[in-house]
């Protein structure tokens, strides 16, 4: 696929017979044609469900709608940039972070315009290490939660709110939202005087709101021309529409959905360096959307070269290409394996959409509804559950059996009484998110999935509890957990509320823990204490 519109079944990428057996099929049955005339009964003929469907496909047209709203967005960014802010800061979690950081991550901060910082984890050590890297008095929050109600978003603007109560300046000029409308958070910020309110389609997951404020509106300030994002994803849109092996976005789905019902259900994502934060967004995406009712697609992104070839009979690879780059001659040979070329990054904006129209698609072959997340609710439940009643004075719901000290043998002993073939391993860390985790994990991960021959995932609590967190819990069984908590350098106080940043995470983990044992899955939970590298090195 390595140009707009251009067929899957051509000489660029080769196709199984039974997947071009299945594309007939989708387009035989005007499967294309019936997503965008919002026909719910392509994934479910429940009433009920059906309904809640069709309030989620506002995805399809929305950056046409934003497009027309181009120039809001730009006036406020020159707004923001005039007035000397120096850093804009996320405060969000799923997926209306990780379109941000992947968005950050590929095209940077335009020279003049603000930094782009991302708060996604309640662990105390990440909010402190956002509010150390800007200017307090110089940095634009911005509020971002499609219900208005998420916990952790509002955590964060509690306390940052009371951060600025000081600062001499008028606090409500440093804040934002996005959000939907008649929200709380939409009330709120209209009560203390937000410096603005932008009100989301009502109509948009938020695993499925990249290509809408909460994606573009970031972009926009930090300088990103967001027009030519939106203008590729709504010429891929149009590409979409077509019943014709040309509509890449369908035949992807296709792709995906077909192989998984055929036993490869693992989707390895591969990048070049300039793209590599992708697979963040991408991961949640069809995690979130695929993992339920025993059924899924396991993303898998970040993998080194060596790990990447475990276990490949049950893998499928999609590849992203930009520029001149290209995907091998035997590769692309291969059935199990898709190139998405891009010819520049802004053609990032026609690969969200085209992700997001596939996965849909894939929907509807695995017979499950790709907009709901059910077992996210349960994990949320949990943790209120834990933190209920919270007195300082003893410990939390679970946490005597909670929490194994770090040892080499005890994991090994662990994953070698439950890996088995078709397995993968599923780190969980809730711990900070630096550099320095980041490598740590990496090498445990290529090490381990080297010694079990399995695919091994890396995830940072809690934000994955939003997104991959679903298909831990509610996608095929096979998965073996294995989580990381550790002790936080410094604690910090949430205003309004009775515990911690450290006691919220400690109790999220607690809830994780919990809710994938009641639904039979091997888990094991380590305590790296405070020498949290040491501790994984050892491990």
């Amino acid at each position: 696929m390595r140009g707009t519109g251009e067929t899957l079944a051509s000489h660029e990428t080769m196709l199984a017979s039974d997947v071009v057996t299945a594309l007939d099929r989708a387009i035989g049955q005007n499967l294309a044609t019936r997503v965008w005339e919002r026909d719910a009964s392509v994934w479910s003929n429940d009433p009920a469900t059906q309904e809640k469907v069709e309030g989620r496909l506002g995805w399809l047209g929305v950056s046409d709608w934003l497009l027309e709203r181009l120039s809001e967005m730009t006036k406020f960014a020159e707004e923001v940039r005039k007035d000397g802010f120096t850093h804009v800061v996320i405060l969000g979690m799923g997926g209306s972070s990780l379109c941000v950081e992947t968005l950050r991550d590929t095209f940077g901060s335009e020279h003049g315009y603000p930094e782009l910082l991302v708060l996604d984890s309640t662990h105390p050590d990440q909010v402190l290490a956002i509010e150390r890297a800007c200017v307090l008095d110089k940095t634009l929050f911005i509020v971002a939660s499609k219900s208005g109600t998420t916990l952790e978003p509002q955590c964060y603007y509690d306390y940052f709110w009371n951060r600025l109560e000081s600062s001499g300046n008028d606090r409500r000029l440093h804040f934002a939202a996005i959000t939907d409308p008649g929200t709380p958070l939409e009330k709120m910020g209209d009560d203390r005087g937000f410096r603005r309110v932008f009100s989301n389609p009502p109509d948009i997951g938020g695993r499925y709101s990249v290509l809408s404020y909460f994606g573009m509106l970031p972009a926009a300030l930090a300088g990103i021309n967001i027009e030519r994002i939106l203008s590729s994803a709504s010429s891929e849109g149009g590409l979409s529409q077509a019943e014709e092996e040309r509509n890449a976005p369908l035949a992807f789905g296709v792709f995906m959905g077909d192989w998984a019902n055929n036993g490869r259900n693992k989707l390895t994502i591969v990048t070049p360096p300039e793209l590599r934060s992708f697979g963040y967004w991408a991961e949640q995406l069809i995690a979130e959307s695929t993992g339920k009712l025993g059924k899924g697609i396991l993303p898998i992104e970040g993998e080194s070269e060596r790990a990447m070839m475990e276990d490949i009979d049950h893998r499928i690879y999609a590849h992203l290409t930009l520029g001149d780059g290209q995907l091998d001659e035997e590769d692309r040979e291969r059935p199990a394996h898709i190139e998405l070329h891009l010819n520049d990054k802004y053609d990032m904006g026609a690969q969200f959409f085209r992700w997001e129209f596939a996965t849909a698609i894939a929907g509807e072959l695995l017979g499950i509804n790709p907009f709901d997340e059910p077992n996210v609710a349960e994990s949320k439940a949990k943790t209120n559950e834990v933190l209920a009643n919270y007195n300082a004075s003893r410990p939390l719901p679970h946490e005597a059996d909670f929490g194994n000290s770090p040892n080499a043998k005890a994991l090994e002993a662990f994953l070698s009484a439950n890996v088995k073939p078709n397995s993968y391993i599923a780190v969980m860390a809730y711990i900070e998110r630096n550099a320095q985790s980041i490598n740590a994990l990496a090498a445990l991960r290529e090490k381990l999935s080297l010694t079990y021959h399995v695919p091994v995932t890396v995830g940072f609590g809690p934000r994955f509890l939003h997104s991959t967190g679903q298909l831990h819990k509610g996608g095929p069984d096979g998965g073996v957990f294995v989580q990381f908590v550790d002790t936080p350098k410094e604690d910090i106080a949430i205003p309004e509320k009775p515990y911690t940043f450290g006691t919220l995470i400690r109790a999220q983990a607690i809830g994780d823990f919990e809710t994938l044992k009641k639904h039979n899955r091997a888990v094991v939970s380590f305590d790296l204490g405070t020498e949290l590298i040491g501790a994984l090195q050892k491990l």
